[in-house]
C-alpha cells in the first residue's frame, strides 16, 4: 500500500502553502532562478495495480517511439551518405573535365612546333 497524505486540517494547510509562496517572488523572465531539467509525471493512483498499468503504458509509448525513431533515424543516415557520395562523385567529374583537367579532351595550343 503506498501511503497516501491527508490533510486534516484544510485551514493550516493552505496557510502553510500561503506562507511559503508569498516569501518567494514570482520569478521574471530571464531570472536565475534553477529549473528542473527533467519533466516529472506523478501518478496519483492508490491503487498499485493502476500505478503499475500507467508505468508499463509509459514504457510501452517509449519502446514504440524508439521502434518508429531508430529506423527513421538510419533511412536518413543512408540518404545524406548517398547525397554525399553523388556530390562528391560529380564534384571529382567536373574537376577531371575542367580546362586542362585529365579529361579536357583540347590540344594543348601553347605548345608551338617549330618543325611544321
Amino acid at each position: 500500500m503506498i501511503p497516501v497524505r491527508t490533510n486534516s486540517d484544510p485551514l493550516r494547510h493552505a496557510s502553510a502553502n500561503q506562507s511559503r509562496t508569498m516569501n518567494q517572488p514570482n520569478p521574471q523572465p530571464g531570472s536565475s532562478r534553477p529549473r528542473p531539467s527533467v519533466r516529472t509525471v506523478r501518478i496519483n493512483a492508490s491503487n498499485p495495480i493502476v500505478q503499475l498499468l500507467t508505468l508499463l503504458i509509459i514504457l510501452a509509448l517509449i519502446v514504440i517511439g524508439f521502434a518508429i525513431a531508430i529506423p527513421i533515424i538510419i533511412a536518413l543516415a543512408l540518404l545524406f551518405l548517398i547525397f554525399y557520395i553523388y556530390v562528391r562523385i560529380k564534384l571529382w567529374l567536373n574537376r577531371t573535365r575542367a580546362p586542362n583537367g585529365p579529361l579536357d579532351g583540347r590540344r594543348n595550343v601553347r605548345v608551338i612546333k617549330r618543325d611544321e
